[in-house]
């Protein structure tokens, strides 16, 4: 069977029909879509509003992610065991959540484009990505064939996590299920939360992870090689979410849903990070944070 033909991410997908919105191919529904003036803000400047009003969010600035890049948490080196620990159940189901808004996508080439990152997610590179990872000290042993769940738990073991199968905290289970929700809704909704609210962030979002592992100095590039890889060369996921995107912000009720599926990916996100911050800071008693 053919690879799937990877969707260029420096420009947008072409659409059928005089390039129109793909709600426009979908039969007596479209008469119900609520069209974009021509004269208003493109389909490209609204998604690059939305993704710089991800950047501004909570969610991205938030007090956790500040102490741990400061080094003002009370244990840094518990804290980020505990975040090893959680956030595991997040991590570990990624796959699950490209494959939901694959599932909620009409059109074939927009599928195809984001199976080509499910394949990254599973380890699966091209020469010019492993280069790219090169450059930055990642090796390639490190990381193909291996999903990313797998590297993100490589991480976690290296810090002295072992998890046992089936047990998970309830604030973990209702962010992966809320979550997952969210993405089932509708295609923009799906796509927004994906790919403005989640993918988006990542590069944003890690970075003080990275700086709280350098500061403890104990783990190997090898043994974090999860964080370079999402903050250093992970730009075609963003890249190809960004221009499925706009595809579908050429209507006023796509633009609603993709700004409702960020807002809720990173509300949803917001509330982790409050509770594992309140958990980080009182770790004698974060078995009694609820």
């Amino acid at each position: 069977m053919n690879a799937p033909k990877r969707l260029d991410p420096h420009h947008r997908v072409r659409l059928h029909s005089c390039d129109a919105p793909p709600e426009a191919h979908h039969g007596a529904a479209a008469a119900h879509r609520v069209p974009v003036e021509p004269r208003s803000e493109t389909a490209e400047a609204y998604v690059q509003r939305l993704t710089a009003e991800a950047l501004r969010h909570r969610a991205v600035r938030h007090p956790y992610l500040a102490a741990l890049a400061e080094g003002t948490l009370p244990d840094t080196r518990w804290a980020l065991t505990d975040f090893a620990r959680q956030y595991y159940g997040y991590s570990l189901h990624f796959p699950r959540y490209l494959m939901t808004v694959i599932s909620r996508l009409e059109r074939r080439e927009h599928r195809h484009a984001l199976l080509d990152n499910l394949s990254e997610e599973s380890g699966i590179y091209d020469d010019e990505e492993l280069s790219a990872l090169a450059a930055v000290g990642v090796e390639r042993e490190w990381i193909e064939g291996l999903p990313h769940p797998v590297l993100f738990r490589r991480f976690a073991e290296a810090l002295g996590v072992r998890y046992v199968e089936g047990v998970e905290h309830d604030q973990v289970v209702a962010w992966r299920e809320l979550f997952l929700h969210v993405l089932g809704t509708s295609a923009a909704e799906g796509l927004g939360a994906l790919g403005l609210g989640t993918e988006n962030i990542v590069r944003t979002l890690y970075g003080p992870f990275v700086k709280a592992v350098a500061r403890l100095g104990e783990l190997s590039p090898r043994d974090t090689v999860f964080f370079p890889l999402h903050t250093a060369v992970d730009d075609h996921h963003q890249a190809t979410l960004q221009a499925l995107s706009v595809d579908h912000a050429h209507t006023a009720e796509g633009r609603t849903a993709l700004r409702r599926g960020m807002l809720k990916a990173l509300q949803l996100r917001a509330a982790f990070w409050d509770w594992m911050l309140a958990r980080a800071l009182v770790p004698a008693d974060a078995d009694t944070v609820v």
